[in-house]
């Protein structure tokens, strides 16, 4: 006898329809039980119902793995740590992910993530991040899909999927315009609407529409005035009725500053309890600019006399809830709860991370062809710098994860050279002369890249630069091996440098995929999904950021990233999209028109035109010749990841929507596409175009 029978309430059938579980549920519920539910049960779960069976949702941090949930990061990653310790496969930061250009690789890793998560008993992660990259400088830049809103698009929706599809319920985070750590829980993001719509809500809004993500995470920051926690623009008009969002909202940790305001604007469920918030407050460090915690705002000691009075409306408080309930009945956790208990960090998981980290590497230059490092030309390696020595798995904060198992990228370089190749770390540049190649790593660590601050300038720490312009005078044969999770200058020993690889924060197995790429034995494919900039103030933010007064002015608009850097024909030092092959990719044939429906058919042909079996990333770009509104130069619309065989040849194919061409109308508050003449533009990167085809909207449509 099924066990629900025990007890004929319908909201235990598991073979009736979840918004039947959900209302009968509800009705059950009393006004103190409900209200209850709106604030949390401890630092990392809901508040769970004994009498009628409601589980906790047991959450942990994220995005790139486990963390323990048992307290603030700043605690439970602590050398000798008071909190239980838990371990995890770290897989590699937000920006590695994004620089493959790679959804199915994005769903794999969610998938993973997910997997892990049930075998440590959680329910949901605390992530993927999507803020986009506004300034080189800001802390977190780590863990995002970098500046342009299609590409993080793209790569969350496959996140999200493969962790949902898994079971783990994702959250999006953080909404909205969490764009910078300095100054985070107090700052006022002023930001226009059209700005808005196309470059900072666009993946929150793929994350809700297309990957049907069931919660989102409201940001610290104001926008445009109003807490973010109690936006009601943002969280009820924009989110659940415009997108039609059916999960619920969650506060980021001690982000909420009202009761009525923060219950009435849409928050569904703050968190962490009041009790926690009182535990850990006084030991935590502080950000610049952040204030102590006021405590929970939404308690039932708050929330209950309100509802009662009227102030807030018992039916705000019914919605929440079905909110909460509808996912918890849609992610098995009523039905099926996770005990825990199963393996995590296996050898299937790290070949995950590996693979992953393999992808995101980008191949920044690569003069005379010194990589790849083959047995016949090179016998002797000399490998120095801060970060040879060291895994540098990710950046610091909520997203750190306690691994047991990490390679550094000298232990794996000695590890493939084996005997054939000598592996020699020097301690002076003056023995770096005796090798064929010198391998200088050199970046940036979780002090300086983290959750809480920002950096003070694009500059690697202090003596980096000067290392390595010491290793290359005394041997020209250099490659400088970069662990960085934002752009940084490198402008002092670019020219002088042949080669130079960007590993980023690549993960637990970061030194296997770092040497997977120096050996050859993958070619890489990664491409940048930031621009470097060469200087700092040719970066579209400055003069804009931090902020004067509490108020930081978006005002350069639309105009992000490599948008900025081709409107305003300032030549960055790598650009948006940019990643070197050892092998060589020809382009042909490019075609574009629109059909008499709304679609927008683009083909070309791409053809492995070098020595070597190789991934290329085809991008796509569009172009309008005589816009009625102020639009950038060019904007990336579609892209696909290809693997081709030395000598063959693909067409690949993009169908747009039409509403791919559209933007934002202030005036007429609605998204516009003009008719006329637009460009396809289709090559290796931004700036790198390979082919150009016109083709027609026309009038009256």
């Amino acid at each position: 006898m099924p066990a629900w029978t025990q007890n004929a309430a319908p909201y235990r059938d598991p073979t009736l329809g979840n918004e039947q579980r959900v209302e009968d549920l509800l009705r059950r519920m009393t006004l103190e039980e409900k209200v209850a539910m709106v604030s949390g049960g401890g630092w990392m779960e809901s508040k769970a119902n004994a009498r009628l069976g409601i589980p906790a949702i047991k959450m942990a941090d994220g995005p790139v793995g486990v963390r323990a949930w048992f307290g603030p990061s700043a605690l439970t990653m602590k050398a000798n740590s008071p909190l239980p310790v838990v371990t995890s496969t770290a897989f590699p930061a937000g920006v590695t992910l994004a620089a493959t250009w790679d959804p199915e690789i994005l769903h794999e890793v969610g998938r993973t993530i997910a997997d892990e998560a049930r075998a440590l008993g959680r329910d949901m992660m605390l992530g993927p991040g999507v803020n986009i990259v506004r300034t080189p400088l800001a802390g977190r830049n780590f863990e995002m899909y970098g500046e342009d809103p299609y590409l993080s698009s793209r790569l969350v929706v496959g996140y999200i999927q493969g962790m949902q599809g898994a079971g783990i319920i994702a959250t999006v985070k953080h909404f909205a315009a969490n764009n910078q750590e300095d100054h985070r829980q107090t700052i006022d993001a002023r930001i226009d609407e059209r700005a808005l719509r196309e470059i900072y809500l666009p993946a929150f809004r793929a994350a809700v529409q297309e990957a049907g993500v069931w919660s989102v995470m409201s940001a610290y920051n104001k926008l445009n005035s109003h807490w973010c926690a109690e936006n009601s623009w943002l969280l009820t008009d924009i989110l659940k009725k415009e997108w039609g969002f059916k999960g619920f909202v969650v506060s980021d940790w001690k982000g909420t500053h009202s009761t009525a305001p923060t219950a009435n604007a849409g928050l569904d469920l703050e968190m962490p309890s009041a009790d926690t918030i009182r535990r850990y407050n006084d030991d935590l460090p502080k950000s610049p600019g952040e204030v102590g915690s006021q405590g929970a705002m939404l308690t039932p000691e708050l929330l209950l006399p309100l509802v009662k009075s009227g102030e807030v409306p018992e039916a705000a408080i019914d919605d929440k809830i079905r909110r909460l309930l509808r996912a918890i009945f849609a992610n098995g956790l009523f039905d099926h709860p996770k005990p825990g208990g199963g393996e995590v960090d296996t050898p299937a998981q790290r070949a995950v991370a590996r693979k992953a980290a393999d992808e995101g590497i980008v191949l920044l230059k690569n003069v005379g062809g010194l990589l790849p490092l083959l047995p016949e030309k090179v016998h002797s390696i000399a490998v120095i710098g801060p970060n040879a020595n060291v895994a540098r798995t990710g950046g610091g904060g909520s997203s750190s994860v306690r691994t047991s198992h990490a390679i550094t990228p000298l232990d794996a370089i000695r590890e493939r050279a084996g005997s054939a190749i000598e592996v020699s770390s020097i301690e002076s540049p003056a023995d770096a002369a005796k090798a064929d190649v010198a391998l200088v790593f050199v970046g940036d660590s979780p002090e300086v890249e983290r959750e809480g601050w920002d950096r003070i300038s694009m500059d690697l720490p202090e003596g980096q630069d000067e290392l390595v312009a010491a290793v290359l005078r005394a041997n020209p044969k250099t490659v400088v091996v970069l662990n960085v999770g934002a752009p940084v200058s490198v402008e002092k020993w670019i020219d002088q440098t042949p080669a130079v690889v960007n590993a980023w924060f690549p993960g637990q197995e970061g030194g296997h995929a770092i040497a997977d790429v120096l050996f050859g034995d993958v070619n890489p494919s990664g491409r940048l999904p930031v621009t470097f900039p060469k200087r700092l103030k040719d970066s579209p933010s400055w003069g804009h950021y931090p902020g004067e007064n509490g108020v930081v002015e978006y005002a350069e608009g639309i105009y992000v990233g490599y948008r900025w850097f081709a409107t305003q024909h300032i030549e960055p030092r790598f650009c948006f999209g940019h990643g070197l092959s050892y092998t060589k990719f020809e382009y042909s044939d490019l075609t574009a028109a629109a059909g008499p429906g709304p679609a927008i058919q683009v083909s070309v042909k791409v053809r492995n035109a070098g020595p070597r079996d190789g991934a290329e990333v085809v991008q796509l770009y569009i172009h309008e010749n005589r816009p009625a509104i102020d639009r950038p130069e060019k904007e990336l619309k579609a892209f696909r990841r290809v693997e081709l065989r030395r000598g063959e040849q693909w067409t690949i194919s993009f169908t747009l929507d039409r509403s791919a061409l559209a933007y934002f109308d202030p005036a007429k508050k609605t998204w516009v596409v003009d008719s006329g003449i637009y460009q396809a533009l289709v090559g290796a990167s931004s700036e790198d175009i390979r082919e150009r085809a016109d083709f027609e909207i026309p009038g009256g449509e």
